[in-house]
C-alpha cells in the first residue's frame, strides 16, 4: 500500500512514543554522569547558544581547543552492526571506509529527522556521534528494532572525549599543534585519520565556514584526554564555540526541540552528503525519496547574522500574518547579535525579502551566502 503524499513543510512534534518508553530496556543501562554540559538557552523551541566573548576572542587570536562535552559517543558492535545501520539511516553505512567520516540521519517512518549524527568504522563494528541530548532516545528507538541482529547498542559516552579544534587565522598553528599531538590530518572535509597508541582515536576534517580556516574534531580514549589536551598546547573553550562554528559551515543537528520536523532536505542534510538515494530501505526512505524526485524541495536551510532575535522560534516574512520558517540553531555571533540557520520557503530567501527571527518587531534578517552550493545529488 502506497503512502499518502507528505509536504515538505515544518510540523510540529508528534507526541512521545509511548513504544519507545517503554521498551528502555533495549538499550544499555544510563551513562555515568558526564561534566556540565553548555549552558543553551531554549525560548520558544529554538536551541541557542551564548558563546562567551573571551572564547571568541580566543579563536580571533589562534587556534583553540574546544571541549564537547554536550556530546555523546553510541556503539555499535557485532557481526550484524553495519548492516542493522544500514536499514535504519539515511547514508550507506556499508559503504563506509577506514578514512570516512560521515554525516547522516536517522527518520521516523514519516521521513522527519529524529537525529543528525557522525559515524565512522571500527573493528568491531559503527560509532556514532551525536548531541547528549537526543542520544538515550535514539540507542532505545534504535535498540527496540535489533531483534535477531546480531547487533549490540551501547552507550560507551563514559570511554571516550570529544574535541573540536578550531582555528579562524591561518591554519599553519592548528596543523603545528595537531603534529605535535602526533598526528596529520586529511585536507579533504569528511575523511578521517585513526591515531594514538593502539589507532583508538580519531581525528576528522569538517568543513569550514566564512569565518574559519580550519575546523577538526577529534574522538579521544578518556584516559588519554589530559594527554592530548596537554600534547596540543592551545587554548580551551567551551562547546558553544564549536556550535557557532557549525552555524557557520551551515551544518545543521537535531535537539529535542527540532525532532520530528524537518525531512533531510530542509535542513540541506542531502547536499552535505547525509542522504543516500541509491541505497535500500530505511524508513522513512519513501518520503524522502519522493521529496527528492517529484519536485516538492520547497524549503530550504538557509544562514543569517541577526542584531538581535526575538523571543520565539518562527522567522516571519514582513506582510504575511503566519510564520513562514523557524529557527534550527543559534548562536552569539564575534561582533554583536546573533548568527543563526533557519529553514524557511526557498522563495521566501529571494533577494528583497525582508524576514524577521523570533518576533515579527525583530531587526530584519542580514542574509548570508551559504558555504556550499545547493545541487541536486541524483541529478
Amino acid at each position: 500500500m502506497s503512502t499518502p503524499p507528505v509536504a515538505t513543510e515544518s510540523i510540529r512534534p508528534a507526541p512521545p512514543d509511548a513504544g519507545a518508553a517503554g521498551a528502555a530496556g533495549a538499550a544499555d543501562a544510563a551513562r555515568p554522569a558526564a561534566p556540565e554540559a553548555p549552558a543553551a538557552a531554549v525560548a520558544g523551541g529554538a536551541k541557542r547558544w551564548q558563546v562567551p566573548a573571551e572564547d571568541h576572542a580566543r579563536l580571533r587570536a589562534g587556534p583553540v581547543l574546544c571541549r564537547l562535552v554536550d556530546h555523546s559517543v553510541l556503539d555499535f558492535e557485532g557481526p550484524d552492526a553495519v548492516a542493522f545501520l544500514q536499514g535504519q539511516t539515511t547514508v550507506d553505512i556499508g559503504a563506509l571506509a577506514a578514512q570516512s567520516w560521515q554525516l547522516g540521519g536517522y527518520c521516523t517512518p514519516k521521513g522527519r529527522l529524529l537525529a543528525v549524527f557522525q559515524a565512522w568504522q571500527v573493528a568491531q563494528g559503527v560509532r556514532l556521534l551525536l548531541p547528549t541530548a537526543i542520544a538515550a532516545t535514539v540507542a532505545r528507538r534504535l535498540g527496540m528494532y535489533v531483534l535477531r541482529a546480531k547487533v549490540r547498542v551501547r552507550d560507551a559516552s563514559a570511554d571516550w572525549r570529544a574535541y573540536a579544534l578550531l582555528t579562524r587565522a591561518a591554519p599553519s598553528g592548528a596543523l603545528a599543534a595537531l603534529q605535535g599531538a602526533g598526528v596529520v590530518p586529511h585536507a579533504a572535509a569528511w575523511q578521517t585519520q585513526p591515531f594514538g597508541v593502539d589507532d583508538a582515536a580519531r581525528l576528522a576534517t569538517l568543513p569550514c565556514g566564512a569565518s574559519s580556516t580550519g575546523r577538526w574534531l577529534a574522538v579521544v580514549p578518556t584516559a588519554l584526554g589530559d594527554e592530548f589536551e596537554r600534547a596540543l598546547g592551545l587554548p580551551l573553550a567551551g562547546a558553544e564555540l564549536y556550535w557557532w562554528s557549525q552555524i557557520d559551515a551551515a551544518v545543521p543537528a537535531i535537539f529535542p526541540e527540532t525532532s520530528e520536523l524537518f525531512v533531510p532536505q530542509t535542513v540541506n542534510l542531502e547536499v552535505l552528503g547525509g542522504v543516500n538515494f541509491r541505497k535500500g530501505c530505511y524508513p522513512g526512505q519513501e518520503i524522502v525519496a519522493r521529496s527528492q524526485y517529484l519536485g516538492k524541495l520547497r524549503r530550504r536551510l538557509a544562514l543569517a547574522h541577526a542584531p538581535e532575535l526575538g523571543p520565539g522560534a518562527d522567522v516571519y516574512l514582513d506582510g504575511k500574518a503566519d510564520p513562514v520558517g523557524r529557527i534550527v540553531m543559534a548562536a552569539t555571533a564575534p561582533d554583536e547579535g546573533w548568527d543563526l540557520l533557519f529553514e524557511c520557503p526557498a522563495d521566501a530567501l529571494q533577494e528583497g525579502a525582508r524576514l524577521r527571527a523570533g518576533a515579527v518587531t525583530a531587526a530584519p534578517l542580514q542574509p548570508r551566502t551559504l558555504p556550499y552550493a545547493i545541487f541536486d545529488p541524483t541529478a
